[in-house]
């Protein structure tokens, strides 16, 4: 069937079409501005490349076989989505495209349920999400900015805090017994410590900071997400560094406590204060649409208690 499809002539498949719309040789030639000899040389000659035979042939003009109106169908609607493919492209091409690499949490409940406000501001652009977890690869994925949970190590000169995130220390209350106690920082050692992929760094500055002996490759249960984390904790599977607006809430209904401190963790340390960076690639760094887009974006941000400042 490859074989075949590569073999068919475009230009027969177009005359085609338009004698099967006419009924007429002679009104197709003059439709496409040739005569109606070559018209029938083309039609007779994709008939022969099928092995079918498209039309009847009358002195008054022609009709579309059976299996002719069948292959018209499928080669107009074709056509159809071809040109339509076309324009398209064609509009991709003269938009701008803007692509921007979100953490998940962030492009979930900061980004996408306010992203129309932007779109609607850039008509002519066209905005290109993706996620990930990790540091994304600007050249890779000719990426304009990107939006990323850490303590802004990346190597960029173009990042910005946008958020804060700090943590809580917080368990479920069903974790604490008299087998396993969690009344002071020691007590970590004994027990499962929750995370995901990027926060382990929190656990190890975190156990740094306290002069603590923890054994992290061995304590450590890596999660996917901030959801999947608050989970696993509420459910008495280990002790979490979860977000500071989630680990109260959790705690006010109940399903989590916070057995050490009734403080967020920074108090110990500015250093155990992470949040979410904007990151702008070197080159992009004077686009007059990235400015826009970190002018706007910022705009968003500013009623949020975490908001970093300007």
């Amino acid at each position: 069937m490859t074989d075949l499809i590569g073999r068919l002539p475009l230009k027969s498949l177009n005359i085609f079409r338009v004698v099967a719309r006419l009924n007429s040789f002679k009104h197709a030639a003059d439709e496409l501005c040739v005569t109606s000899q070559a018209v029938s040389l083309q039609v007779r000659s994709l008939e022969d490349s099928l092995d079918i035979t498209l039309f009847q042939r009358f002195p008054a003009g022609v009709e579309l076989t059976p299996a002719g109106e069948r292959l018209y169908q499928y080669v107009e609607r074709s056509f159809q989505l071809l040109e339509q493919g076309i324009c398209e492209a064609k509009s991709c091409q003269q938009r701008r495209q803007f692509r921007i690499n979100a953490s998940p949490w962030f492009a979930i409940h900061r980004l996408l349920p306010v992203l129309g406000q932007f779109e609607q501001q850039h008509p002519d652009v066209e905005i290109k999400i993706t996620t990930a977890v990790g540091f994304p690869d600007f050249a890779a994925q000719h990426l304009d900015c990107a939006i990323q949970w850490g303590w802004g190590q990346w190597p960029s000169s173009a990042k910005q805090l946008l958020l804060k995130d700090d943590k809580r220390l917080v368990c479920a209350p069903s974790l604490i017994n008299t087998h396993k106690q969690l009344n002071n920082p020691s007590d970590l050692k004994n027990h499962r410590l929750l995370c995901t992929e990027l926060s382990v760094s929190l656990w190890q500055q975190l156990s740094n900071t306290l002069s603590l002996d923890l054994l992290l490759e061995q304590q450590t249960l890596i999660l996917d997400s901030q959801a999947s984390q608050v989970e696993a904790t509420v459910k008495g599977l280990g002790v979490a560094l979860i977000s500071d607006e989630v680990a109260l809430e959790a705690c006010e209904d109940g399903r989590l406590i916070m057995p050490i401190w009734k403080t967020p963790i920074s108090v110990l340390n500015p250093v155990l204060l992470p949040g979410y960076w904007l990151v702008v690639g070197e080159e992009r760094q004077q686009d007059a649409l990235t400015l826009a887009f970190k002018k706007w974006l910022f705009n968003t941000l500013k009623d949020d208690a975490r908001f970093a400042g300007f």
